[in-house]
């Protein structure tokens, strides 16, 4: 059995269901004239054999990122779910929130220019459910010529015998050259998840829901010079071949159905069936789109939820089950709930895994056989040599109101988070590694193409309170801060003074005056001394006139914490987080906290 694959790139939910790839042939031209917060009502109304098992109509919400075969964000495509259509911003991340599917299933179906239509299928939580989206660049791999039987083959073995006969978009026949753009989808590749649409959810030729175990996937188009859709004439089929995975060569079937993609429906639907000729797979289609070699199973729906040792819940962890019948996992990302659910298999003994970022398996546990939905767990962890960590704060725009349409970008040594901001608070919890302690977080405000910038942080566990981050272009640093109840925002001219070993950070608007000092500009974690806390005359950073425009009592301890996250060469920026408590002269103790993003002068 091959190693399970951890996914360390964008942590956004699949579905535990094996879903497969199909290519659809609408390029949907990228308009720079649709905001990046368009959303546009779809009414189509596509129905198939298997709604009956969807369920009910239900309000679900969903927050993604669709990418290239490099990971890449994509701007400006199209993201249709339900009746909305939303584009995605600049990172190729979208926000539907609030929209009308079905408790067993939606489906997301994205369009992008220059690239192959696909989307993603899944069972939605009641939480924000992650999507990742990768879509295949629509490269030609080969031009051919109608009235010429032609093979067009790709370097591992897959091959597309066409005919000669084709059709256009409207069913009459087409002369002329033709554009061949050909693909796999390796059943091994870590990126399979992402870059098949729906997931491995069908209709067999009974009309009955399916299960499937891919053994191999192929994708076809066709085009004219203009980029025309194009298709082979159904009464002249062409021969495909996939490639077999070694890994399955000792449980591959002698014939297996053929499955081709729906597009409009979401699911995958059987068509014919292929053989088994050595170390591959041949079979006859009648239309090009996603095709896939696939084993059928029973499903059941399946739910669970993923907790600390502390019981909350932990989202942005990998949850994979692996079926006895294939050497690769099907991974799913959970909620901000910590909830993941899908459809698995009935009839089956399977293992569950969750794992951590730095690749370690923190729990397992065979599951199965299930004979009916089934809600298992929860699935409490202990985090062992890693960390949980919960990371907050809250996010306004310039006018110091909270952003309602937002999210933020949290970069952990390569694994990268996006989170969406509600109400202008946002919540992201993970499991860190030993190995690094320090991140970065980019606050991004949809509704006005606004960002705070890349700011730079350490985690302080269990709870890492970044404060309020503001997004406003015009604003390249600030200061904000919140002291008995009312927050408090300076911006440019902030000055800052150091002569190597220490350094001091002041500002003021009218009224309001802000000054820091600190006795070193080593990154770390730093506590007040005021006397009472530490030998007189000694410090580690203060900030006594900011106290000093409250009702402080100086005789009580200062409970301050202060971590500089980083302190940048000149040009550059100094980044602090502080929170604590301080006593009033009626002995009420206060919470003080706030953060500071400025240039070092």
């Amino acid at each position: 059995m091959k190693t399970l694959r951890i996914l360390t790139t964008i942590m956004i939910a699949f579905t535990l269901v094996f879903t497969s790839c199909e290519r659809d042939d609408d390029f949907t031209q990228d308009n720079p004239d649709i905001p990046d917060d368009t959303v546009i009502v779809d009414d189509s109304d596509d129905t198939g054999n298997l709604d009956q098992f969807f369920g009910a109509a239900a309000t679900r919400s969903f927050f993604g990122q669709v990418v290239d075969e490099n990971n890449n964000g994509i701007s400006g495509a199209l993201v249709h779910v339900g009746t909305q259509m939303v584009a995605t911003d600049t990172n190729g991340i979208f926000s539907v929130q609030n929209v009308s599917v079905n408790e067993q299933f939606a489906y997301l179906r994205v369009t992008a220019f220059g690239y192959v239509t696909s989307g993603r299928a899944l069972r939605p939580t009641d939480g924000v459910n992650r999507v990742k989206v990768m879509l295949l660049s629509a490269d030609v791999t080969a031009t051919v010529t109608s009235g010429v039987p032609e093979t067009v083959q790709l370097g591992n073995g897959t091959s597309v015998a066409l005919p000669g006969d084709y059709i256009d978009e409207n069913g009459n026949p087409y002369t002329g050259s033709v554009d061949v753009i050909l693909d796999f989808l390796d059943p091994a590749s870590e990126d399979l998840d992402a870059v098949m649409p729906g997931m491995l959810y069908a209709e067999d030729v009974a009309g009955d829901e399916v299960y499937l175990e891919t053994f191999g996937m192929i994708s076809v188009e066709l085009r004219d010079a203009s980029g025309n859709e194009l298709n082979i004439d159904p009464n002249s089929p062409a021969e495909l071949r996939f490639p077999l995975d070694p890994a399955l060569q000792g449980v591959a079937p002698a014939t297996i159905p053929l499955w081709s993609f729906d597009d409009e429906l979401g699911y995958w639907i059987e068509d014919g069936e292929a053989t088994l000729q050595g170390n591959e797979y041949v079979g006859m289609v009648s239309h090009f789109s996603f095709w896939n070699c696939d084993a059928p199973f029973p499903v059941v729906d399946f739910c669970t939820t993923v907790l600390d040792d502390n019981g909350n819940p932990l989202a942005n962890t990998t949850v994979t089950i692996t079926s006895p019948n294939t050497p690769y996992p099907r991974s799913g990302v959970t909620d901000q709930n910590g909830q993941v659910c899908g459809k698995v298999p009935s009839g089956l003994t399977m293992t569950i895994e969750v794992v951590d970022l730095c690749g370690n398996p923190i729990f397992s546990d065979v599951i199965g056989p299930f004979a009916g939905a089934t809600t298992y767990g929860p699935i409490s962890v202990n985090p062992g040599s890693s960390t949980s960590q919960q990371v907050i704060g809250n996010f306004n725009d310039c006018s110091n109101s909270p952003i309602t349409d937002g999210y933020v970008v949290l970069d952990y040594g390569g694994n990268i988070f996006y989170e969406p901001v509600t109400a202008g608070f946002f919540d992201i919890n993970l499991i860190s590694c030993p190995a690094s302690n320090v991140f970065t977080l980019e606050a991004i405000d949809i509704t006005n193409q606004q960002s705070s910038g890349v700011i730079n942080y350490a985690f302080t566990p269990p709870t890492t309170s970044l404060g309020t981050i503001t997004s406003c272009n015009a604003v390249s640093e600030y200061i904000e801060w919140e002291i008995e109840g009312v927050q408090h925002f300076l911006t440019s001219p902030i000055n800052t003074f150091d002569n190597g070993n220490n350094f001091s950070v002041n500002a003021s608007n009218g009224n309001d005056f802000f000054y820091m000092s600190s006795s070193d500009t080593t990154v770390g974690t730093y506590t007040w001394g005021n006397g009472i806390q530490a030998p007189p005359g000694s410090f580690e950073m203060e900030m006594y006139e900011v106290l000093s425009q409250a009702d402080i009592d100086y005789n009580a301890p200062i409970n301050i914490t202060f971590q500089l996250n980083a302190f940048g060469a000149v040009g550059d920026y100094i980044d602090i987080t502080f929170t604590g408590t301080y006593s009033d002269n009626s002995a009420v103790v206060q919470p003080v906290s706030g953060s500071l993003h400025v240039i070092r002068d």
